[in-house]
């Protein structure tokens, strides 16, 4: 889930420069806004899933800290008529947001590595 998720943030950078290249273009920025909104609700399946991982409470931490950058990344931008500077902090979000995303997909893999060890090891 971690690692679609961070896919996810990929197409949403990709549908943006569509537009940012093709002004023309809406229907990619209105994908990007629907795509982003979805996104927006993914932490809410990731951090449970961390939470009863058996990858350790960083891994948990790390979760949290996504589901409030992401959840708080398209509030940013909805700011746009009330507050530029705030709209602007949402690609500067975005950018923290897959930073902390590509941690939590990595520290999943490793999680999952260390179970697979374990089993074998117990065979």
């Amino acid at each position: 889930v971690a690692w679609a998720f961070l896919v996810g943030l990929i197409v949403q950078v990709f549908l943006i420069s569509l537009y940012v290249f093709n002004r023309s273009d809406v229907s990619a920025a209105n994908a990007h806004v629907g795509l982003g909104w979805l996104l927006h609700l993914a932490p809410l399946l990731i951090l449970p899933l961390a939470f009863f991982s058996r990858a350790g409470r960083a891994h948990w931490l790390w979760a949290l800290a996504l589901a409030i950058v992401v959840f708080i990344v398209p509030i940013l931008a909805v700011m746009r008529d009330s507050s530029t500077v705030a709209a602007a902090l949402h690609p500067v979000g975005a950018m923290v947001a897959f930073a902390i995303s590509f941690v939590v997909a990595t520290n999943s893999l490793r999680a999952l590595r260390q179970d697979t060890e374990s089993v074998t090891a117990h065979l």
